[in-house]
């Protein structure tokens, strides 16, 4: 069996500490080997002794080769069509981020999944590593390597007190309708401070508490679309990028995002998806 999220996180947590400890030590770079080494010692915790093929272009990770901003950093995963229809679950590893596991979509059976993106903070130069998993048990990775550092401690883009008053605020945008044989384009944008614990407040120089989205679930309809399980890993002000396939030919829905965060607060919004054009 693999290491639980809550044990993973506490594993991460230590990790922290003992960076925060050793503060502006100058740390050499690891190693291919060391690098290697930490990705192989994270897919046992994460999936334990079970097999991992080389996506060998099935899957495919997008990032930029080097960030602009390692707080918001863009994050695409990929899969073709030979193998979309078989996925049932999506995860994005951070090898080197304090909490490693920074995604976990399960996707329900309207889901595309060809292409979710997301943004996320990298603290430090390193791979990341997604995983594509099969309706049977098969796991395939593909992995990319990124420059950027700090993105886990940045302070936070938004007033506190402002981005308080907009918690748990969303708003949907939908892509283009008029084929209705083609998956519906959707970007969801969360109103939410996502804050890492490692982030110190630049006036009372206090550690900022952790305050993120666990969990986001998507349905349409009442069906599932996606269930994310997620950290502190997610940018401020969480964006997500995916498509759907809405039932019901003709007719109209209404897509739904529910939201879990570590404090235990629930949001919930939902949204008209009109029906396609007649043609």
């Amino acid at each position: 069996m693999g290491m639980t999220r809550s044990t993973l996180g506490q594993a991460a947590a230590s990790f922290c500490l003992v960076m925060l400890t050793l503060g502006g030590t100058a740390l050499a770079a690891p190693s291919e080997a060391e690098r290697a080494q930490r990705w192989s010692d994270l897919r046992h915790a994460i999936f334990g002794d079970r097999a991992i093929a080389d996506a060998d272009g099935l899957v495919a990770i997008e990032a930029p080769n080097r960030a602009e901003d390692a707080a918001i950093v863009p994050v695409t995963i990929t899969v073709t069509d030979k193998l979309a229809p078989e996925v049932r679950a999506l995860y994005l590893v951070i090898d080197y981020n304090p909490s490693p596991l920074a995604a976990h979509f399960i996707l329900g059976p309207l889901a595309d999944a060809r292409h979710i993106e997301t943004r996320v903070r990298i603290d430090d130069y390193t791979y990341l590593h997604a995983v594509a998993e099969t309706a049977d048990g098969r796991l395939y990775a593909a992995a990319r390597f990124i420059k950027a550092a700090g993105g886990c401690s940045a302070p936070a883009g938004k007033d506190q007190a402002l981005a308080l008053k907009r918690l748990g605020k969303m708003k949907l945008v939908l892509g283009d309708h008029s084929k209705p044989d083609q998956p519906l384009q959707a970007k969801l944008l969360i109103s939410h401070p996502n804050n890492s614990g490692l982030q110190v407040d630049q006036l009372t120089h206090y550690y900022i508490p952790a305050d993120f989205m666990q969990t986001l679930k998507v349905t349409y309809n009442g069906d599932l679309v996606f269930k994310l399980e997620s950290d502190i890993s997610i940018s401020e002000d969480p964006t997500f990028n995916f498509a759907f396939r809405p039932r019901g030919g003709a007719n109209s829905g209404v897509l739904t995002a529910e939201i879990l965060d570590s404090s235990q607060r629930h949001f919930t919004q939902s949204w008209p998806v009109p029906a396609p054009p007649q043609m």
